[in-house]
C-alpha cells in the first residue's frame, strides 16, 4: 500500500502534506455542494445554480491534471 501511495504522489507532482490539502479543498467543496443541493430541493429559490456551476468548476480543476486524462477521454 505504501508504494501505491508514493506512486500516487509521485504521477500527481505533489508531496503528502500538498495533496492531502488538495483532497480535503476538494472534499469540502463536494459536500457544501451536496448540502446547498439538498437545501435547494427543498426550497427551490435558493441556490438555483449553484450546484452545477460548481461541479463544472471542479470538472475543469480535475481535468488539468495530468493523471487523470485518460478519464476524459471519450
Amino acid at each position: 500500500m505504501l508504494k501505491k501511495s508514493k506512486e500516487h504522489l509521485e504521477e500527481t507532482g505533489m508531496g503528502y502534506w500538498g495533496h492531502l490539502r488538495h483532497a480535503f479543498k476538494q472534499s469540502n467543496l463536494l459536500i457544501g455542494v451536496a448540502v446547498r443541493s439538498y437545501l435547494h430541493g427543498i426550497f427551490p429559490n435558493i441556490w438555483i445554480s449553484y450546484g452545477p456551476k460548481k461541479i463544472i468548476k471542479v470538472y475543469r480543476h480535475i481535468k488539468r491534471f495530468k493523471h487523470h486524462r485518460h478519464l476524459f477521454k471519450d
